[in-house]
């Protein structure tokens, strides 16, 4: 039980910082797209950051070599376009707590989709813990709310279905391939889901955008933190945990978001909010301690 701890602390803790890199981040892309536009910014934060990973592949004179690539492009699509895009779309509009954790409704499509694709089991504790982290996420998104923004919700709802594809795609991919590096997968799913976002950004028309301070800040942040660093650590995490526990300990990315957004955007969360926020991290630290005591075989 305590190897069993011991294997999956690495895991666990790189998918706990990149919640912290992914966290704030929802305060920074929030502001960045009104700045530029939501396909602008995602291409560059998705293409500059493979650059980047690229050439730490180069550095390290690691393999370039991309293995199955209709696999390595869909995977792309469903992270880099399905997740990435349709989030900063959705944030154009929609308020920043309820969209971040609205987005990581990912939890319930990739438990769904795990008990189909991967054959995954999960105990009852695992489902009473990731129970709560619905309820939590049913009292943020409040559906009984005659003003809320419909449009973003269901936007920010499929960019945590497509993330949840994107989870599948790379557990069945590392289970073929087990062999190939996680710095390279991560490397070429970001260059590769980012060609057709170039593609629709040149269709609908090039726009020129004021270049500022914060741009510049939230570019930089987005290309190295956000995207080269927190993928590595988030492909590194689905790779070695259950779905069922890297999709819950991810659900404390939201919960930093919305803290973020209070502080930094004055977004003060109501009270149905409040109680979800704290009932997704009651959530998230009962898989976290089912993990460490080797709950998941």
């Amino acid at each position: 039980m305590q190897n069993s701890f011991k294997s999956k602390l690495l895991p666990i803790l790189s998918v706990v910082l990149m919640t912290f890199f992914w966290g704030y981040n929802w305060v920074v892309m929030k502001q960045a797209v009104q700045l530029v536009g939501p396909w602008e910014f995602a291409f560059v934060r998705n293409f500059f950051g493979a650059v980047v990973l690229l050439l730490c592949l180069a550095v390290m004179q690691k393999s370039l070599k991309i293995i199955n690539f209709k696999f390595v492009f869909l995977i792309g699509i469903f992270q880099m376009i399905g997740f990435t895009v349709l989030v900063l779309v959705a944030l154009v509009h929609g308020g920043t707590a309820k969209i971040s954790v609205l987005t990581f409704t990912m939890p319930i499509w990739a438990n769904l989709l795990a008990l189909y694709f991967l054959k995954e089991k999960m105990s009852n504790k695992q489902i009473f813990a990731i129970a709560v982290s619905v309820i939590g996420l049913l009292l943020i998104f409040d559906p009984v709310h005659k003003n809320a923004d419909f449009k973003s919700m269901l936007i920010a709802i499929s960019a945590g279905f497509f993330w949840g594809c994107g989870v599948i795609s790379v557990k069945k991919y590392n289970q073929k391939y087990p062999q190939v590096d996680l710095l390279n997968l991560t490397a070429w799913q970001m260059l590769l889901g980012s060609i057709p976002i170039l593609f629709i950004i040149v269709a609908k028309g090039l726009a020129i955008y004021e270049i500022n301070p914060y741009l510049w800040k939230a570019s930089l942040y987005n290309i190295i933190f956000c995207n080269a660093l927190a993928w590595l650590l988030w492909n590194y995490g689905v790779k070695h945990l259950k779905t069922s526990e890297v999709s819950t300990i991810s659900l404390l990315a939201p919960v930093i978001g919305s803290l973020a957004a209070f502080v930094e955007l004055h977004e003060a969360p109501k009270i149905n909010e409040g109680i979800g926020l704290a009932m997704i991290l009651c959530g998230v630290l009962m898989m976290i301690l089912l993990a460490s005591r080797g709950g998941s075989k």
